[in-house]
């Protein structure tokens, strides 16, 4: 029994594994490709950048970043939508509005709903940008950024761009490792093939959205866990241009397992109920191709490998241990090398990403991290997996910033 349900939990992730291989092919040939050029803006947009904080000192050097934006200060304003409860951190935020009156403006809710959707949603009443750039408070912009971000937006068919996200706390341990590993993959090898079909996914910060696009197909789903997903869907549908920038912005990623699982749990949960509650559609909506809706069903519907991922590490663990003891053939070694290949399309698409960043001597630490933290991540997902399926909505839950004990820098 124990062998057979190894087997059959095989045949997903070897699917998987083949996806994660041709994926990594068609980047390889996506490579040879010269660079999209853009036409030039005629005239600057104004630009309302949003930072959705909660309880986030960081945040403060956040705006700071955005301040010193080589962009002109009559084309732009920061919006700062905080929903702290911490009267210190209101204070700190509020100052940013007092000393540059017209320039940032603050607004602060009395409840949560809606959490991060809900306060960028309340943030819209005072914003009057024809582009909405959005920063959660731990990112960092290089000042040329909305210089370069609003080229795209030239083409009055585009919508929403998105940018590269990177890390400055990726070698703290082997969680935030495998974090950071897991978003290079997407951002590296997923984000550019999304470009050339038009399927880029808002990823929530660091991109931009076109204000008239964003009203028409409904703004921030409130009921979402994970609404730029659901935002990025709406926009697709609506036929609209998706655009991505290799535009690096460092960030952080969880450093504590506690975080790195819900965030995980949160995602999961939230991309499994943005196919559930538009799955119709992505399916059968008519001017949609046949890659964009194999991207839309990748993004949202991925972590259906998860449980079987759990079946598989249960169940080959059991065999091996009430499994007969006998001497190991050469047969045995020839399956599982061949298993072992068949298998190791993540590993291939997370080779071929650290060769790309020019940091393979941390392919070790790559191995250590897959199987370990996760085999973990798989065993949470598979929980919120199926409450997605259930339509269990769990806790919302914020992801704390690792440096707001540290601020302000």
């Amino acid at each position: 029994m124990t062998l057979a349900v190894y087997n059959l939990s095989l045949v997903p992730i070897i699917f998987f594994s083949l996806m994660f291989i041709i994926l990594s092919i068609v980047f390889l040939m996506l490579k040879r490709e010269e660079p999209k050029s853009f036409k030039n803006v005629e005239e600057y947009p104004f630009v309302s950048v949003q930072v959705p904080t909660f309880n986030d000192p960081i945040a403060e050097r956040c705006i700071r970043h955005c301040m010193d934006f080589d962009y002109p200060k009559d084309k732009y304003e920061i919006i700062i939508a905080d929903d702290s409860t911490n009267t210190s951190t209101q204070a700190l935020l509020k100052e940013f509005e007092t000393k540059n009156p017209g320039f940032i403006k603050y607004i602060h809710r009395q409840n949560r709903e809606g959490f991060k959707p809900g306060a960028l949603r309340n943030a819209m009443k005072i914003t009057k940008g024809e582009i909405i750039v959005v920063f959660d408070s731990d990112w960092m912009p290089a000042r040329d950024f909305l210089n370069k971000i609003i080229q795209p937006f030239a083409d009055e068919r585009v919508a929403l761009v998105q940018t590269r996200q990177t890390f400055y706390n990726k070698d703290t341990n082997l969680i935030t490792r495998f974090a950071a590993y897991v978003l290079m993959f997407y951002h590296t090898i997923i984000m550019p093939i999304n470009n050339k079909i038009n399927c880029v996914f808002f990823c929530g910060t660091a991109g931009a959205l076109r204000r008239s696009v964003f009203d028409k197909v409904g703004g921030w789903n409130l009921h979402s866990l994970t609404e730029d997903s659901d935002l990025t869907i709406s926009i697709i549908l609506s036929g609209h241009k998706s655009v991505y920038l290799d535009i690096e912005t460092p960030s952080e990623v969880p450093d504590s397992f506690e975080s790195f699982v819900k965030q995980q749990m949160r995602w999961c949960y939230g991309n499994t109920r943005v196919f559930l509650d538009n799955s119709t559609k992505i399916l059968f909506k008519r001017g949609v191709s046949l890659k964009q809706r194999f991207m839309m069903l990748y993004v949202t519907l991925g972590n259906i490998i998860a449980p079987f991922v759990v079946l598989m590490t249960i169940f080959g663990f059991l065999g091996w241990f009430i499994g007969d003891i006998e001497l190991i053939k050469l047969s045995d070694i020839t399956t599982l090398v061949i298993r072992f290949g068949l298998t190791s399309g993540f590993i291939i698409m997370g080779l071929l990403t650290l060769h790309k960043a020019k940091i393979k001597r941390e392919f070790p630490y790559m191995i250590l991290s897959i199987f370990t933290v996760g085999v973990i991540i798989a065993f949470v997902n598979s929980i919120a997996f199926f409450r997605a399926l259930l339509n269990k909505k769990p806790n919302w839950y914020c992801t704390p910033k690792i440096k707001n004990d540290k601020f302000v820098e």
